[in-house]
Order: C-alpha cells, then structure tokens, then sequence
C-alpha cells in the first residue's frame, strides 16, 4: 500500500484470550466498528476528540502478515495525508506462535510513522476521555439532524467564554438536549474549543469559545 492510499476497511476482528470486543459507533466516520479492549476503546475516545484527526480505521493491518498481530489504528491528521499507525500498548494480540514474545517497537511499519499509546498516556486522559465518553452520544444520536443554522447562531454567541448553562439559557426556546448536540458537533469540528474539558468533569460551569477563523493548532 502507497502513502497516497489511505486504509479505509477494517482486516478482520481476532480476540485472543482475555480481549474483550467492544461495539461502538463513530460519528468521525460515520459507522460502527469494533474495538478490541477498554485500552483500545479509551484510545478511540481520544481520536473522535482530535479535531486535527480528519479519518481514521482501526485495525488497518498487519504489523508483517496475517498471520501476526494487527496494529490498532491508522489516523489521518489534517495536512498529512498519509497518515501514522497508532498502536495500544499491552492488549492482548493473536498469534500464530504460542511462544510470541511482545511486540517489538518500531518506528515505522509500511513506510508510515507509529505512534503508541500507553497506560500511563491514558492515565494522564482519563478526564478528557471520560468527558468525550458522554459527548459522543449526543453527536450520534444528532448526526442525521444538524441545525447549521442553530451552530452559526451559538457560534455568533461563543465570542468569549460562556458555560453550558449560558449556552442553554441563551437558546432556552430551543430544545435542550439539541443545543448541547449543536454545541458539541461546533466541538468535533474543531469550531470551538474548552481547556476545561481537559482538566474537569462536564458540567454546567464547563466553559466554550470560538476558534478564530484560520486558527489550526499543531496536534501534539
């Protein structure tokens, strides 16, 4: 496979012992997929929360072939097209050898670079990923009903920070759970932003503003 191919289908879904398979929806892609593993399934919440993070597919390959273990994900960030492989460090994998030791680092596997996630990495997340974990709901069950013109008007309200609760009472007409959707898609798209969500459970203090037009930040 070329850099220029990006991976779009998932090889299929192996569980050695003790991984469990986890089903999920991706409104990032726009369909289900399985997750090997709470592991895999934290690191998932942390790329649907990368607005920088364009695609992805999880289980893209091989790490050498079929008959090995699989690497977790491949993301495609925005401006580079070819992607980086993302591989969960400790999940249990497959293998046609009784005997495997644990997998090998690399860092690079088919010409494209790897990045790995740890459990001290998902540690570190645990309050953003426990926020995405409920933001994702909302962005699911909304996907097939988004207001553009409800995002613009919380988007011309967003012009300092102002908190869930003032969002809510400001479009107090509208209906609540649409106004965190709206609120929460402006989020995915990388429209607005929070600092709070990586620091504080959500709540109603949790506070939102609008990205300047043209501002992309570099994703660490």
């Amino acid at each position: 496979m070329t850099k220029s191919m990006p991976y779009t289908r998932a090889v299929p879904f192996s569980r050695p012992a003790g991984r469990r398979r986890i089903e999920v929806f991706s409104p990032k892609i726009g369909r289900r997929l399985s997750i090997g593993g709470y592991d895999a399934y934290r690191t998932w919440l942390v790329i649907e929360a990368n607005p920088h993070i364009i695609t992805f597919c999880e289980r893209p390959t091989y790490v050498e072939g079929p008959r090995g273990p699989v690497i977790d994900f491949w993301v495609q960030l925005r401006g580079e097209p070819a992607g980086e492989f993302w591989i969960v460090e400790g999940l249990p994998r497959p293998s046609s050898k009784p005997d495997t030791l644990p997998l090998e680092r690399h860092s690079h596997l088919h010409d494209l670079a790897v990045r790995y996630i740890n459990r001290a990495d998902l540690i570190g997340w645990a309050i953003p990923i426990s926020n995405w974990a409920r933001i994702i709901p909302y962005l699911v069950s909304h996907r097939r009903y988004r207001d553009a013109l409800l995002e613009q008007q919380i988007m011309a309200f967003l012009t300092k920070d102002e908190s869930v609760k003032s969002v809510l009472e400001k479009f107090a007409l509208r209906d609540e759970t649409t106004v965190q959707a709206a609120l929460f898609q402006l989020l995915a798209d990388g429209r607005v932003t929070s600092s709070d969500l990586a620091t504080e459970p959500m709540g109603g203090s949790t506070r939102f503003h609008r990205m300047p037009v043209g501002l992309v930040s570099k994703p660490s």
